[in-house]
């Protein structure tokens, strides 16, 4: 038996034997045509690309019909990028001009790309990476003649275990025999963790070597919570997780049933709000159905990774439209690009950040290269048309950087007018609280920000100097942590005191004990992933106001995290107790 510690990506636990994909690799020798051959070979490429359009196409129409469109966006990013004149042209000129093989001329062109994105020092991008290799390895098997491996029928229920999974690979696999995913990279914006939230089956990722340490068949457990995999258990272990698979598929509908009929209140008919977080235009059907009331947090970076350094505004615009349609006049809120300028250094003159997390990215970003941030602002102010729009500025540390944020905006509502272009004038416009120099000073914002979104994420690891995905100080990675405690209940008191909308919106809000005790601060609006709102409205349902703000009393006369976290686990099981929901 052997125990691995990976990053959970998404809940559960399921039993399988494992599935091991080998990593698809291409070895290109460099080869050279004749000049009568530029011709040919040029066609030849242009075949194999005609090919991968129309399979990519294929797989993203299969795919809406499986998982409610999540994953679907993926897909047409590939075609994007399938049809990109400048990656396509850099291609041909290696053809016409160094007279390579089509295969070399792609292998060399998606090199290049490949590393340029290994090289940004972005969780979110540097995962993309995964997209070229998919396409490169689709165009590269149409040109050698290739099939790839058939995943799509599976004779039996397995583990799906992996270097890293591309997008092509987990669209076609046969996933009413996949009970689980497991793989060596990845992070919380990798295709393995969206498809497997989609599917609403268990992952762990960052598992290192997995991958090369297993052979197929063998028996895997996996704990989507505790990023635990286990190879071979032995007898007792496996008798006890077999138990938790069984009763997490029982948990999970009864807590859907209980919130189907539970009151949008607490038990005392305090009115409370659930909100989604999306990545994905897609994802607002999926977040509707398991209860949201609109998307309290649409994090629009997917925007940039699907077309590139500089989405236009129409670009934009299609997407928060889509978005808008789908919410049938419920509530928007879109956050303005949070990323580091990592992404654009070459083209915003930067040299390369030795601390990215606390150099120029996000808002600072967005001020220094403001015609970035005004393409996706007119967007935004013309998508208020269409339904109700809030806009969020991500990573706010001063007023000065809100206030210099808003004057931008206000040009922007100028340039539109002048112009003749049709807009809302009143989209609010608010902010992220996730630098701990925004909490403190919390006063000094309420006369200027509409509303505040608490990003407890980074929040925390601001406030207590940890890195959450180092395994080395992880543990040290609190939410119940004082001094963080105090800085949300001061940031949610100020709001309310000055009746401003205020939300949490990350992973704390997301777990029913710390949502008592959000509630007990004087929260009322919570933003979370959309399988977290069945447990969410449930518990939210069965606790009055006062009980909580007699729990977050008692909560804040308290020193020591551990004591917090059991106080906080005690009243959640008494709430949702295992012997009704399962554990």
């Amino acid at each position: 038996m052997e125990i691995k510690i990976g990053i959970p990506v998404s809940p559960g636990v399921a039993i399988a034997p494992a599935l091991v994909l080998d990593s698809e690799s291409f070895r290109i020798p460099k080869r050279f045509i004749r000049k009568d051959e530029v011709e040919a070979e040029t066609r030849r490429f242009e075949a194999a690309r005609k090919k991968a359009v129309a399979e990519v196409a294929g797989i993203k129409e299969g795919i809406h019909s499986v998982v409610k469109d999540e994953v679907a966006s993926i897909f047409g990013s590939h075609l994007v990028i399938l049809n990109d004149p400048k990656l396509l042209g850099e291609i041909r000129e290696k053809i016409e001009s160094k007279r390579y093989t089509a295969e070399y001329a792609v292998s060399r062109v998606f090199r290049k790309v490949i590393k340029a994105f290994q090289e940004i020092q972005d969780a979110y991008f540097s995962q993309r990476v995964n997209d070229f290799y998919d396409i490169q390895k689709r165009l590269l098997r149409n040109l050698l003649g290739q099939k790839a491996e058939n995943l799509s029928k599976l004779d039996r229920k397995v583990i799906i275990v992996a270097h890293d999974l591309t997008p092509s690979q987990t669209a076609t696999l046969d996933k009413a025999m996949v009970v689980g995913f497991a793989t060596d990279s990845g992070g919380a914006t990798s295709h393995t963790a969206i498809l497997a939230n989609a599917l609403g089956i268990p992952a762990v990722v960052g598992l290192g070597t997995l991958s090369q340490d297993i052979s197929g068949g063998d028996i895997v457990v996996l704990d989507g919570k505790s990023g635990r995999v286990i190879v071979n258990p032995d007898d007792d272990t496996r008798e006890k997780y077999a138990e938790r698979v069984k009763g997490f598929v029982d948990r999970g509908r009864k807590l859907a049933d209980a919130a189907s009929k539970a009151e949008r209140a607490t038990k005392d008919g305090q009115r409370v709000t659930l909100y989604a977080n999306i990545e994905f235009d897609e994802e607002v059907e999926y977040s509707l159905n398991m209860g949201a009331e609109g998307v309290g947090l649409f994090r629009t970076e997917f925007i940039y990774a699907k077309y590139g350094a500089h989405p236009t505004e129409e670009q934009h615009y299609e997407t928060y439209a889509r978005a808008h349609k789908l919410l049938g006049g419920k509530l928007l809120t879109l956050r303005t690009m949070d990323f580091g300028a990592d992404k654009f250094a070459a083209e915003v003159g930067l040299e390369r950040e030795d601390n990215p997390f606390l150099g120029c990215r996000s808002i600072r970003l967005s001020l220094r290269e403001p015609k970035l941030f005004t393409t996706q602002v007119r967007a935004i102010l013309r998508a208020g048309k269409l339904g109700p729009t809030r806009m969020m500025l991500p990573m706010i540390s001063s007023i000065e950087e809100f206030r210099s944020a808003v004057a931008l905006i206000e040009g922007v509502k100028a340039d539109l007018a002048r112009e003749g272009i049709d807009f809302s004038h009143d989209v609010p416009v608010g902010m992220m609280v996730e630098v701990p120099s925004a909490a403190i000073a919390i006063d000094s914002f309420v006369k200027d920000a509409a509303f505040f979104s608490i990003g407890t994420n980074d929040l925390v690891q601001y406030t207590l100097a940890v890195d959450r995905n180092n395994q080395h100080v992880a543990n040290l990675f609190r939410h119940t942590h004082p001094s963080v405690l105090r800085l949300i209940r001061g940031v949610i008191a100020a709001a309310n005191q000055h009746k401003l909308p205020v939300s949490v919106c990350g992973e704390m809000a997301s777990e029913g004990r710390f949502a008592i005790l959000l509630l007990g601060f004087g929260l009322r609006d919570f933003s979370v992933g959309p399988q977290s709102l069945p447990e969410l409205r449930t518990i939210l349902s069965r606790v009055s106001a006062a009980e909580a703000e007699s729990l977050a009393a008692e909560v804040m006369a308290m020193a020591q995290s551990d004591e917090i976290d059991r106080l906080l686990e005690a009243t959640a099981e008494r709430l949702l107790p295992r012997e009704e929901f399962g554990d």
